[in-house]
This record gives C-alpha cells, sequence and structure tokens, in this order.
C-alpha cells in the first residue's frame, strides 16, 4: 500500500467533509495502491481502504495491494451499499472524470441513503508532483526508449516503410525491457508529417523527407515520451528552415522551465517565437503536457492553463509546425522541474538529424 500517498486522501476526505472516496479510474488506482486491472473500484474510507475486483485479479490483488482490503466484485450483491452500511457512510465522493454516467446512474439508483459528490481530479493534482521513485521509473522507461530508438535509427532509410520503423521500434522497446510503448508509436513521412498525431502506413520513405517519430516506453508503470524528426537524404531549404525554427523554439522552452514559472507565459513564449518566425499558424498544439503514470496527464502546458511549475513536477516541450502538403517538424523532450531549475530527462539530440 502507497501509504504516504493514501494519507494524502484521508486528508482530501477530511477537507470536504466526507466519509468515504470511491476512485474508478485505473491509473489512480495504480498510483495509490500498486494494483492494476482492466475491472477494480477502490473505496478510501477515514480508516480502511477497500480493493473490489473480480475473481480473475484476486490473488494478483493479494500479491501486489498489502494492507488493502481485497473484495471479489460479485454482482449478485450490492457491494457498495454493503460497504456503506458497515462503514456508516453517508456522504461519498466520488472521481467523476473517470466515472462513467450510467455507473453513476446505477450508484444513486441502488444505493439508498447515501450522497453521491462528485469530485473532479483531485487524485491527479495529488499525482503532479513525483516521488523519487516515480522519477526513477521514468529515468529508466526514457533510457529503455532512447536506447530503442538509437538502434533503429540507423536501419531508417528509403523503401523502409512507416509501420516498419514504427513496429521495430515497439519490438526494439520490450526487448529491451519494456512493458509496453506508451502509446501507439507514431511515424510520420513526408507529407504525411504534416500531421501532428498520424497513424502508421505503408507509405515508403523517400529521398527528402522529413519523418516525425514520437515515441516512448512504458517501465514499472510509468511512461516516456520523446519525438524525434529525421531528414532523409537532402531535405529542401524549408523544412530545414522549420527544423531550426522549432529546434530554436524548444531550446527557448527548456530555458524557461523552472519552479515558479507561469505555465501560460510558458506556452505564450514559445508559441510567440515561432509566430515571429512566420509559422504561427501551423502551430496549434500546446507545448506541452505532465508525464507519469500517464502519457498525457496535468500540468497541460497551453495558453488557457493557470498555475505555475513547482518543484517535481515532469513535464515535456513539444513545439511543432505542420505544413500542409509539405511536411512537419516537431521535436519533445522530457523534463523534470528542480528545486532551482530544471533537468532535461531525455538525450537524443534535436538538432538537425540527417540520415544520407
Amino acid at each position: 500500500m502507497k501509504q504516504g500517498r493514501l494519507e494524502k486522501v484521508f486528508n482530501l476526505i477530511e477537507s470536504k467533509e466526507l466519509d468515504a472516496f470511491l476512485i474508478k479510474g485505473a491509473d489512480n488506482i495504480f498510483y495509490l495502491t500498486g494494483f492494476r486491472g482492466s475491472e477494480a473500484t477502490l473505496i478510501v474510507t477515514r480508516g480502511d481502504v477497500i480493493l473490489l475486483t473480480d475473481f480473475r485479479y484476486i490473488t494478483y490483488a493479494q500479491e501486489i495491494a498489502k494492507d488493502i482490503i481485497i473484495t471479489e466484485m460479485n454482482w449478485k450483491r450490492n457491494l457498495i451499499q454493503e460497504i456503506c452500511d458497515r462503514y456508516r457512510i453517508k456522504k461519498i465522493g466520488f472521481d467523476s472524470i473517470h466515472t462513467t454516467y450510467f455507473m453513476y446512474g446505477r450508484w444513486i439508483e441502488s444505493v439508498k441513503n447515501v450522497d453521491f459528490i462528485p469530485i473532479d481530479n483531485e487524485i491527479e493534482g495529488i499525482r503532479i508532483h513525483k516521488e523519487p521513485d516515480e522519477i526513477d521509473a521514468v529515468l529508466k522507461a526514457v533510457d529503455i526508449a532512447t536506447k530503442a530508438f538509437i538502434n533503429v535509427l540507423e536501419h531508417i532509410c528509403p523503401g523502409k516503410t512507416e509501420i516498419q520503423i514504427a513496429n521495430e521500434l515497439d519490438y526494439a522497446m520490450r526487448m529491451l525491457g519494456a512493458e509496453c510503448p506508451s502509446f501507439d508509436t507514431i511515424v510520420a513521412s513526408g507529407a504525411r508529417a504534416a500531421l501532428p498525431h498520424a497513424v502508421p502506413t505503408d507509405k515508403k520513405i523517400n529521398e527528402g523527407d522529413a519523418v516525425i517519430i514520437d515515441f516512448g516506453a512504458r517501465l514499472d508503470g510509468y511512461c516516456s515520451d520523446e519525438t524525434c524528426t529525421v531528414l532523409i537524404g537532402e531535405a529542401s531549404a524549408q523544412l530545414k528552415e522549420i527544423y531550426n525554427v522549432v529546434n530554436d523554439a524548444r531550446i527557448l522552452g527548456l530555458e524557461k522551465v523552472a519552479p515558479g514559472a507561469s505555465i501560460n507565459e510558458l506556452d505564450m513564449a514559445v508559441r510567440g517565437f515561432i509566430d515571429n518566425a512566420g509559422y504561427g499558424e501551423y502551430f496549434r498544439h500546446g507545448v506541452g503536457h505532465g508525464v507519469g503514470i500517464a502519457v498525457h496527464e496535468p500540468p497541460v502546458i497551453n495558453s488557457s492553463s493557470d498555475g505555475i511549475l513547482e518543484e517535481n513536477m515532469i513535464i515535456t516541450i513539444e513545439p511543432g509546425i505542420y505544413l500542409p502538403n509539405v511536411g512537419g517538424v516537431r521535436l519533445e523532450d522530457m523534463v523534470l522541474v528542480t528545486k532551482n531549475g530544471s533537468m532535461v530527462l531525455t538525450s537524443v539530440r534535436k538538432d538537425m538529424l540527417n540520415i544520407n
């Protein structure tokens, strides 16, 4: 049991004047207990922690989630009602971000004399500050992804398809110990590199293409996330120009990462740099996001975000320029906010990567 993390949930229950907190989000359950399964509900009372899961996971849950009450789900019993009665729960919070309307409807219909209070992303707010073991896990995931990318990079050449490169990268990460890729690996070449989240296809890599490769590994439940753009042969002057603009914007963003820095101003600085270079309309997504158990988690780095960067946040800086019918460039690094500044966690070079 992640005792220190659960203490924060106990404090949350107290501050919200609740009797218990009901959690459905798989990532949040993993964060608090170490358990990950396709079917689970966690109920944190003022004293006990109860994990409900089905028969497939009972033995695993007992091995992983120590000092937690493990209860097998039984659709013939109203377990939520039984628990509320046992612990005299009258007000129970639930994470409304991860609870479906259908599930909420079942609760309020079947659980009597209990008020269900929607709570937004409070657990994500706790997760936003990484603990030392989490930082170590992320660094290990980064190391695997880096080694895999370097192994695959030397085999990228004209004639290979996007899907071949993606598959080779996924395989290399698994062979190096990754549980799985952090997300569906993106490989987009030529004009398709203008699609920020393109799905790899059987399109062949051609001379002169810019190839965006967005990849990450998951290890011990934690993710990495990195994007490199590779130029194949002699790229056009326009592609080289936007490559340099994006790289300079990336460096500017990394330089501005520090505790106390405004998230909004960080985004605007990077976005403004690209805009001043004449490519503002071709950069439409946020400058970055948090990474941890999920590959996209708070804080969101965009121009409408509130708040400041704080010590032990892990974020990405990922500017991009996407020119329709021409191609695109995105460069992404992961960075840890430290007590006095920042530390870049990714190490693959981002100045113009060229394969001749």
